[in-house]
């Protein structure tokens, strides 16, 4: 099997949309432009990590697909960016994260304090950049996504170093925290286009499994990637206390090698890095007993998933095209 690679190249499905995202980039800059200092010193270090803009693009290209003729979508591309932004920003003040994208997390360089602070105002920024486009449906989508988000991470934090962690509470997280974020992307386009129900329906469905996919990828590369493909330490899941499915199969299928294993992996700390031993016997574990097929083919269920619901819809062919493309980019990822 060739070495995984955790960097998601989705270069050449943005191009149509090219544009559009340079649009987004200076969307961003006028909204996170602040004349307080300290604000615009934490904005800076945030563009200046940027991701793979990948939620933006669902809103591009689904808006594309649907056959959006103004830019709504960037306004709205730019808000699902944010509020991305906000969740990752709390999230490593939670998980203790010292790396994000490579770069010194907010929280490492500033304090728990301000970072805080400054997620909540992402969100709230995000919320007034929403209202101005006067659309009560994507109000209440936003509502929705940011309300199970914040329920995915009580859910997570609830059952954080628990080893009775079930599969349930692991996919409600998946669910509110990642796939449904995407859902609201995808079914933006067809929202502002004034699609009826069906159509709605099968976009947002389409972000869903997309989203289900990214998120069980993202679980398996946790387990097979390098940490410098990763950006940050490879295990960093297991050590910050949350069972994966990865985990959660091998607990099954092997308790009382597993557990123990765990167990002092837990009570050394999550600040210290695994020993390359137990790395070692770990890995070891995972392949005898083939722990990662089940994510790999639920991964590949959830890619299938979506294709089937943009299938069938009317919209710009070529943009189909893409976005029956992008689910299988996804799971090359992890091949």
């Amino acid at each position: 099997m060739a070495e995984p690679v955790s960097r998601l190249d989705l270069a050449r499905y943005f191009v149509p949309i090219a544009p559009k995202l340079a649009g987004v980039e200076a969307e961003l800059q006028r909204i996170l432009q602040s004349d307080v200092e300290v604000v615009q010193k934490l904005a800076d270090h945030v563009r200046g990590g940027q991701g793979k803009r990948l939620r933006p693009a669902l809103v591009m290209l689904s808006s594309r697909f649907c056959g959006l003729q103004n830019d709504d979508d960037v306004r709205f591309g730019a808000v699902f960016e944010l509020i991305h932004t906000a969740t990752l920003v709390h999230d490593d003040v939670i998980d203790h994260a010292q790396l994000r994208r490579g770069m010194p997390t907010l929280n490492r360089l500033w304090g728990n304090t301000l970072t805080v602070l400054f997620g909540d105002l992402l969100y709230l920024v995000a919320m007034g950049e929403a209202i101005a486009c006067r659309s009560w449906r994507m109000m209440e989508i936003l509502a929705e996504v940011t309300t199970r988000m914040t329920e995915g991470e009580l859910i997570q934090n609830d059952v954080l170093f628990k080893l009775d962690t079930s599969r349930k509470d692991y996919f409600d997280i998946q669910e509110r925290k990642t796939a449904l974020l995407f859902s609201g992307c995808t079914e933006t386009g067809a929202v502002l286009t004034g699609r009826g129900e069906a159509d709605c329906r099968a976009m947002r469905g389409y972000g869903l499994e997309v989203g289900r996919a990214f998120q069980l990828i993202d679980d398996l590369l946790d387990y097979t990637a390098t940490s410098a493909q990763l950006g940050k330490p490879a295990f960093s899941d297991l050590r910050e206390g949350k069972l994966t499915l990865p985990m959660l199969t091998l607990l099954e299928k092997a308790p009382d090698e597993v557990r123990p294993l765990i167990r002092t992996i837990w009570d050394r700390g999550e600040e210290v890095p695994i020993p390359e031993g137990e790395e070692i016997k770990l890995r070891a574990l995972i392949e005898k007993h083939d722990a990662l097929a089940e994510t790999r083919e639920l991964a590949l269920i959830a890619s299938r998933n979506a294709v089937a619901h943009v299938a069938g819809m009317s919209g710009d062919a070529a943009t189909g095209d893409l976005l029956q493309e992008i689910p299988e980019a996804l799971l090359s990822r992890s091949m």
